[in-house]
Order: structure tokens, then C-alpha cells, then sequence
């Protein structure tokens, strides 16, 4: 059983993330994403970014937790939601924007490739590439609630992506600390 398949669980970090604010986040990617784009969220974890986004864009919901998705429906039932897995993104819709906000940290460096080359294929043309990301000074990795997490060097993390797509625009800011995240948006203009 994964962390996020239990009840308790998915209700402590609901409670977490209440006072969550994605401003800058949104800020950011609404300079790149027009108002019309429809936008696939990953991990939609309590559906903070997800309310905000289904405000600016067409927005579809996912995430692997069926306890997370039993959350988003009572919140949002007038929103549609898969029950997706980052790594391989099982669908055969494609989207203007596929977003998250720490979830393809839950990846190692080999899945990350993976749902690389595998967002190619479901981002549309031109359309964008839009994560945030743990960073450190260096790599790391660290499992705590049995989930596994990695801390990615910020410049070989902008390398692997810009394998598979241009990057538009880099904002580094502070979760807890200075600079310890990266939000990467970048454009799918490269053929998979």
C-alpha cells in the first residue's frame, strides 16, 4: 500500500497544504498559456492548483490515488479526472499544458526520462512542459513515509529536460528555504 492510499493519510495533507499558495506559480505560467489551453494537472494531491486552474483554463485532473481522486470529485465534480500515473501518463488525450507541482520528484532519474519522452507524446505541439521540482546542492534522494523523493542539481536537471524540450522559462523560489524548488516551463516543440 502506497502512502497516499490511505484515508488518514490523504486527510493529513489535505490539512497540510490548506493555506497553499500557487500565485507566483500561476503568475508564471499564464504569461506562456493562453486562457483557452486545456490543462492536464498530475498529482493533483487536494486540487489547491487545480481549483485556480479550472478558473483560467480548460482543466482535467488526475492523480493515482484513488483516495485523492474520492477528494477532488466531491470538491469538483464538475470537473473531469483520470486516475493517472506520472511515470506513463496512460491517455489518449493530448493537452496544451501538462502541469505539476512536486510530483515528478516521486520519479528516479530513469522515470524521469520516461515521463519525458512520454509527455511528448501527450503534450500538444507547441504546447507546454510545466513542473516544479526539489532542488539541493546536490542529488539526493530521501524516503520518508515510505515515498521516494529526489532532490535534483538544478543545472542537470535543466539539461535532462532540455533533451526533450525548450525551455521557456526557469523560476527559482523558496518552498521552505531559499531557492529549494524550480519551476521549469518549457515547450514541446521537438518531435518524440
Amino acid at each position: 500500500m502506497s502512502y497516499y492510499d490511505s484515508s488518514d493519510n490523504v486527510k493529513s495533507y489535505i490539512k497540510i497544504c490548506a493555506d497553499y499558495d500557487g500565485s507566483h506559480l500561476y503568475t508564471v505560467l499564464e504569461k506562456h498559456a493562453s486562457k483557452d489551453s486545456t490543462l492536464l494537472e498530475l498529482g493533483m494531491g487536494p486540487g489547491n492548483d487545480l481549483d485556480h486552474f479550472a478558473q483560467q483554463y480548460a482543466v482535467t485532473g488526475s492523480d493515482l490515488s484513488a483516495e485523492f481522486l474520492n477528494h477532488a470529485e466531491e470538491q469538483y465534480p464538475h470537473l473531469p479526472l483520470l486516475q493517472l500515473d506520472a511515470l506513463i501518463i496512460d491517455t489518449p488525450q493530448q493537452f496544451d499544458v501538462v502541469y505539476s507541482n512536486k510530483v515528478l520528484h516521486h520519479l528516479t532519474l530513469d522515470e524521469l526520462k520516461r515521463s519525458c519522452q512520454r509527455q511528448q507524446n501527450v503534450i500538444a505541439l507547441n504546447g507546454l512542459f510545466a513542473h516544479t521540482f526539489w532542488i539541493g546542492d546536490k542529488m539526493s534522494e530521501m524516503h520518508v513515509h515510505g515515498l521516494f523523493t529526489l532532490y535534483h542539481q538544478r543545472d542537470l536537471l535543466v539539461s535532462l529536460i532540455s533533451d526533450y524540450f525548450e525551455i521557456v522559462e526557469l523560476l527559482d523560489y523558496a518552498e521552505f528555504e531559499e531557492n529549494d524548488s524550480l519551476f521549469v516551463v518549457a515547450r514541446n516543440n521537438k518531435l518524440p
